[in-house]
């Protein structure tokens, strides 16, 4: 199983961005990932880990950036 997925998001020019191993996902505009990233839990977080949620979400802009660029800027 990959980590993260991407596909199209319900709401035109949008995409969908999942990691299914920390199962967080992350909902932006095509060419404005900086300023329109939404992230949501698809299950319960412990807020004690807040740190290595915020790695997550580096993780996936990364991945995001390496492999996707022309969707995210």
């Amino acid at each position: 199983m990959e980590r993260f997925i991407i596909q199209p998001s319900e709401n035109p020019g949008y995409w969908v961005c999942t990691d299914q191993i920390n199962l967080i996902m992350c909902i932006f505009k095509e060419h404005d990932f900086n300023y329109t990233q939404q992230f949501k839990l698809l299950e319960e977080f412990d807020t004690a880990n807040a740190q290595k949620l915020a790695t997550f979400a580096r993780e996936m802009g990364d991945w995001l950036r390496e492999n996707h660029y022309e969707k995210v800027f």
